[in-house]
């Protein structure tokens, strides 16, 4: 209890509603310093929720995903996702090769020359909504398959895997499901691998799983041994956030339907409407679980080595010390410092590829003419409890026919 009298909240926090945020945020950001909470496992954690917080965090090489004793680790939730792992001594090198292998697939221009396969993928998923008419859920119909197609494509994931692979994802987010998202990633590691092998037989395509394949090893690059950890390690972070945030940017625009309009008009107006939501539309908090490799000081108290520190992005990208007005959604926004993809060491390898989807997805939603919630917007979205990153279980939303 923080004043003798009131109990501390339990991360992670629930939201009440998709176009807010948490309670307890706005008080919690009043305290500079990271505040100590109980968490839904019983353990105990330091939040960070201020922008300025999370940002120094973000590149303080004294956090880490590992920790000495991942068996007996606190934890955030009971949930497979971001959960402790081994290999705590050899973290920093281990991230260097891991960053060093895969981010020459996922940088600015390599990206860019994906545009119109996404474009056309985006194509093929509306032309027979838009012949069938209205309504259409934005979750199933547009935003999951869109992300699943663009990631698995990218990294050369056998199509036969697709329903594995989502499955796999569903299941890691989900509370009390640690051990079955475990097993479900046995086998597809199993089957990744043999992928691997027989990329080696056949020619690099530009897929990440074929130039793995045929990687020359070396001390900078990741073991032929992790190349499948890598790619579905790169599926998991590169799918469901991304659709997520589609539906939570979707819901967010027809909420205030004067930026949409604009949208439509002006398609120059899209890069900034991908930043705004990448800010303000936050599915579950993003909540981030980090472990300290090193006692942190503090004023009143240190952190210790092995302690748990939650890193929270949707309170950071509200903070008022740092964005004027931080609960307005403006598509607008400039400047628009962000914090979405986190800053320094763990900076989102998949920031330039996120950026392009949500460009794509929203310059393609102007073509449902007149687009609009399939009822009152307040009570229309369905938030997916079950999961540790929470996100929309769907978005019903209907359109003008014969007019486009």
């Amino acid at each position: 209890m923080a004043d003798g009298s009131a109990p501390e909240p339990v991360l992670p926090f629930s939201c009440p509603h998709v176009l807010g945020e948490p309670e307890a945020f706005p008080a919690l950001r009043s305290r500079p310093a990271p505040v100590r909470l109980p968490t839904s496992t019983g353990d105990t954690a330091w939040l960070v929720s201020t922008y300025e917080g999370v940002r120094a965090m973000c590149g303080d090489p004294r956090l880490g995903r590992t920790h000495p004793d991942p068996a007996h680790a606190p934890r955030l939730w009971d949930a497979a996702l971001m959960e402790p792992v081994d290999g705590h001594a050899d973290e920093p090198d281990d991230h260097r090769r891991w960053r060093h292998t895969l981010a020459r697939h996922f940088g600015s221009r390599h990206t860019a020359r994906l545009r119109p396969a996404v474009e056309e993928r985006f194509a093929s998923l509306a032309a027979p909504l838009l012949r069938a008419g209205p309504p259409l859920d934005v979750h199933a119909d547009l935003a999951r398959p869109l992300a699943a197609a663009v990631i698995c494509e990218l990294l050369g994931l056998p199509e036969e895997l697709r329903p594995a692979l989502l499955d796999w994802s569903d299941t890691v987010r989900t509370y009390g499901q640690a051990a079955e998202a475990a097993e479900r990633r046995a086998r597809l590691l199993d089957a990744v691998r043999a992928a691997l092998d027989e990329g080696r037989g056949r020619p690099a395509d530009g897929t990440v799983l074929t130039a793995l394949a045929h990687a020359e090893p070396g001390p900078r690059e990741l073991r032929a041994d992790e190349h499948a950890d890598a790619l579905l390690d790169v599926f998991l972070a590169g799918f469901d956030t991304v659709a997520s945030r589609m539906v939570y940017g979707t819901c967010h625009l027809l909420a205030h339907p004067g930026q949409w309009r604009a949208l439509g008009r002006d398609p120059a107006l899209v890069p900034g409407a991908v930043e705004e939501i990448l800010r303000l539309a936050v599915p579950g908090g993003s909540w981030i679980p980090r472990y300290a490799r090193a006692d942190i000081p503090l004023p009143d108290a240190p952190i210790r080595a092995g302690d748990l520190i939650v890193l929270s992005f949707q309170s950071a990208n509200r903070d008022a010390a740092v964005l004027a007005d931080p609960a307005r959604f403006d598509i607008r926004r400039d400047p628009n410092p962000h914090l979405a993809f986190g800053h320094g060491t763990f900076y989102c390898l998949g920031a330039a590829l996120t950026r392009l989807e949500l460009s794509v997805f929203l310059t393609g939603l102007a073509r449902f003419p007149g687009l609009r919630p399939a009822g009152p917007l307040p009570t229309l979205p369905d938030l997916d409890t079950g999961r540790v990153t929470g996100g929309l279980g769907r978005l019903p939303v209907t359109w003008e026919t014969g007019t486009g």
